[in-house]
């Protein structure tokens, strides 16, 4: 479910330069939806908690926006994990790179679900073959990545 909600949303975020967020939900006869979309910033988007009756938040998801060589955009960010940790819900993120991470916010990990190209990628898109991504993360080892990463490739 979060796969398709990213992929229809890469294009308008590549476009748009911002990320795009909302949260999924299970309604009362168990059928997975979203709550409307919020567009954010260049480099984050503050997805509302809501509680609605009869629907219960399952998990989060947004994109990372266009690529830029500014941003480590194709690994969650660790306001990524922090917010989904805070939160108690898991996080799915993708990337200008076209990759799709979930985000397990009970052990505190980053995984890749697909790879580079498995959503649409940005046009702009450059792999850094200097620091490739891992294809998965405890909190301190993308705190390190963080730490490491000098804004270009």
């Amino acid at each position: 479910f979060a796969k398709d909600q990213l992929a229809a949303l890469q294009q308008r975020s590549f476009a748009e330069d911002q990320e795009l967020c909302a949260v999924i939900f299970e309604d009362s006869d168990g059928e997975l939806g979203a709550t409307p979309l919020v567009a954010g910033e260049k480099a984050s988007c503050n997805i509302a908690y809501f509680d609605e009756p009869g629907m219960a938040p399952v998990a989060s998801f947004h994109t990372h926006g266009s690529f830029d060589n500014d941003y480590d955009s194709e690994v969650p960010s660790l306001l990524d994990m922090r917010s989904d940790i805070a939160s108690g819900m898991d996080g799915y993120v993708s990337t200008p790179g076209g990759r799709l991470w979930r985000i397990d916010a009970v052990a505190e990990t980053a995984e890749e679900v697909c790879g580079e190209g498995c959503l649409a990628q940005d046009a702009a898109y450059q792999p850094c073959t200097a620091f490739p991504p891992k294809t998965r993360y405890t909190f301190a080892e993308l705190q390190a990545r963080t730490n490491g990463y000098e804004g270009f490739c």
